[in-house]
């Protein structure tokens, strides 16, 4: 016989009822277990993992206890366990005619209708259990109903359900953290930035409480003030790992990256696996122009975990920068195997063909990322010139006209659309261009010499800079 008594002691009243059942079983008799002794069994068993022997005690209990609501409503728990839903069902309308009120029957007919993904269905069942709990009962039926309606999409009734779980309990971490996740999918940004004010006003030794209000201020973009929550949270809990990576994110956003890597190494010194902190500190490093150290952090990320294509990608941008053009196109061609309808990945694969010499394939790579995003001028910019350097300027003038009708005073396309005509010796359309960019934008008409300096040189375009000089 199998030693399934791992999990008692020889002082447990448990131990007994064990034995008698199991010796029972090997001498196959039929002995008598009060109710509370089958439950006792198969929590026992279901403890075990073993729900075959659960459902067998449920069957044998309920040949000796037919009318047992909790009985029934156990059977029917362990068939919910296998996804056997429509089994489970049967029990739970049996148990329904002699406990019509019994909590736990609610709150399995609520779970089943959840995998079923009968969400309105499952809402009924968990309020009809609210009708009929304790006070003790009450928070861990609100949280439950809380994700039901989150299934919905119904986020202002689960931000109903979740302020009232704390109002029970402000320390349920669980209600906290969903709390904060309602309020962004419903996109109340002032509303969870005033709420979580409220509560760490009310609890102001709250981490999450904190954390959760650093979160609302950086939806409201105001940087500042989510460091200066996060920093809260990090002296209620010095080892706050997620306040740290939030901190270190913040500021970033700020330009600050020397600032941002010493959050992420205290990340890093909490979870030393996190592999989105290395790809950030290489991040960092980047923006730093310190291009060896961000590859190796980018490298530590991907060593970790191989999905993170931005890592990838970091590695490529960087040895591109550096001139290692053959070494960068492997890294980018790994990031677009894992994100093909990344714009970036096939801008910069083409950027690289292109130094590489592999034109045609540029400029395939070039139309990949146009097609993805339309609206990107620089990448028009460089798709048009290098159609015009393959020989076709009627599709490179198309571009240009295009990106023109949707944005016709962009100070960037009309500069380097003004350079393309030029270029092309259609100097009357290009003047017109050009009269045009200098009146909307004269102080960017550096865009016009550092794309084709002969304009400096050519003495209508220069009578034109001087004319809107004077104005």
């Amino acid at each position: 016989m199998d030693n399934y008594f791992g999990n008692f002691s020889e002082n447990s009243p448990n131990i007994e009822v064990i034995k008698k059942y199991e010796e029972m079983l090997a001498n196959k008799q039929a002995l008598f277990f009060d109710v509370e002794e089958f439950e006792d069994l198969v929590d026992y068993y279901s403890s075990k993992n073993d729900t075959a022997k659960a459902l067998n005690v449920t069957k044998f209990a309920l040949e000796q206890h037919p009318n047992s609501a909790s009985l029934l409503v156990s059977c029917a728990q362990l068939y919910v366990s296998i996804h056997k839903p429509q089994e489970a069902m049967k029990y739970l309308n049996l148990a329904e005619t002699f406990e019509p009120f019994n909590i736990d029957l609610f709150q399995t007919k609520a779970s089943i209708f959840s995998q079923l993904r009968q969400s309105d269905k499952a809402i009924e069942q968990y309020s009809k259990a609210l009708e009929h709990s304790s006070q003790e009962e009450r928070e861990d039926l609100l949280v439950q109903l809380a994700f039901e309606y989150e299934n919905a999409n119904k986020y202002l009734l689960a931000i109903d359900c979740l302020k009232e779980v704390l109002s029970l309990n402000p320390e349920n971490e669980t209600a906290l953290y969903e709390l904060g996740f309602c309020f962004d999918m419903s996109d109340q940004k002032e509303g969870g930035r005033d709420f979580f004010q409220w509560f760490v006003d009310q609890n102001p030794y709250s981490h999450i409480g904190w954390y959760n209000l650093g979160i609302s201020y950086d939806k409201l973009e105001l940087y500042e003030k989510a460091i200066d929550c996060y920093d809260f949270a990090i002296a209620i809990k010095e080892d706050y790992s997620s306040a740290f990576f939030n901190k270190a994110h913040d500021l970033n956003k700020l330009n600050r990256p020397k600032e941002a890597l010493a959050c992420y190494n205290e990340t890093l010194k909490i979870d030393t696996e996190d592999s989105l902190s290395y790809y950030y500190i290489g991040e960092c490093y980047e923006k730093m122009e310190e291009l060896e150290r961000a590859i190796s952090f980018y490298k530590k990320a991907v060593e970790i975990d191989e999905f993170i294509a931005d890592a990838w990608y970091g590695i490529s941008s960087c040895l591109f920068e550096i001139g290692k053009y053959k070494e960068g196109l492997a890294y980018i061609n790994k990031a677009i195997t894992l994100d093909e309808f990344n714009y970036d990945y096939h801008y910069l694969k083409g950027d690289i063909q292109k130094q590489l010499g592999l034109e045609d394939e540029a400029l395939a790579s070039f139309e990949k990322a146009y097609e993805l995003e339309p609206s990107d001028e620089d990448l028009l910019i460089d798709l048009a010139f290098l159609s015009d350097e393959r020989g076709d300027s009627e599709h490179a003038r198309e571009y240009f006209y295009q990106a023109l009708k949707e944005d016709p005073t962009n100070a960037k396309l009309l500069y380097n659309f003004v350079a393309f005509l030029l270029k092309k010796g259609d100097v009357i359309n290009a003047l017109f261009y050009l009269e045009t960019a200098l009146s909307k934008h004269y102080e960017d008409r550096f865009e016009l010499f550092e794309r084709f300096p002969e304009a400096e040189h050519d003495p209508q375009v220069i009578e034109l800079v001087e004319y809107y000089n004077q104005k």
